[in-house]
This record gives C-alpha cells, sequence and structure tokens, in this order.
C-alpha cells in the first residue's frame, strides 16, 4: 500500500484559530483542500464547498440521502450475514453555480486580482 504525506496548506492562508476556520486569500495548489474543508451536509442533503461561479474547481458534488445507485453482489456461495446488494451514493446535477459578469466579462477568479 502507498502512502503519501499530508499536505497540509500554508498557516499564512489558513491560520489557526481556536473558534473559525479562515481562508486568509486564494491558492489555486489548495482548492481540494478548501473544498473539502468548506463543505456542509445536514444528513439529507450535502454539498462540496466549490465557488459559486463554478470554476476553479476540483470536484463538483451535490449529494442527496437515499439517491444512490444499487447492484446486486454476486457470491461464490451463499451464507448468513452477506450482504445482497450494493449501494453507490450518485452525485446529483450541481444547482449552487452562479455565473457572474463584470462588464460583460464572465469572472474568473484564478485570473482576477483582489484588492482590499
Amino acid at each position: 500500500m502507498l502512502r503519501h504525506d499530508p499536505v497540509l496548506p500554508p498557516e499564512f492562508i489558513f491560520p489557526i484559530d481556536e473558534w473559525r476556520w479562515v481562508e486568509r486569500r486564494f491558492d489555486p495548489d489548495f482548492v481540494a483542500q478548501s473544498e473539502t474543508t468548506f463543505s456542509t451536509a445536514n444528513g439529507y442533503l450535502g454539498m462540496r464547498g466549490a465557488f459559486q461561479e463554478g470554476r476553479p474547481c476540483f470536484l463538483h458534488g451535490t449529494f442527496i440521502n437515499g439517491f444512490y445507485e444499487t447492484w446486486p453482489i454476486p457470491y461464490g456461495e451463499k451464507a448468513f450475514g452477506f450482504a445482497k446488494t450494493g449501494q453507490t451514493m450518485v452525485n446529483v446535477p450541481d444547482g449552487k453555480i452562479i455565473r457572474l459578469y463584470v462588464d460583460d466579462e464572465p469572472f474568473n477568479l484564478e485570473k482576477s486580482t483582489l484588492l482590499n
């Protein structure tokens, strides 16, 4: 089994705070970590914390509890306790994307300069 060292974001982007999670600036190298950290779910609906503009994005993810794919699990022999069906959660269409235009140009965070 391959083991990789974890890639930790630098402290100047994600400063350590006892009560909140803050991202001070955008870094495209840590988009996947940001999406995972800022995801939200309530047991019925779950969404990855991607940008509303749709990009940059590592993986869009919207999941609904009870929306899954099933398939039969074949075994060479029957035994008590073996599962008969398997289930995989399916990513549903992402309804949180908005298109933001500035001066009739689509806004792209990767190519923009943010001012304080």
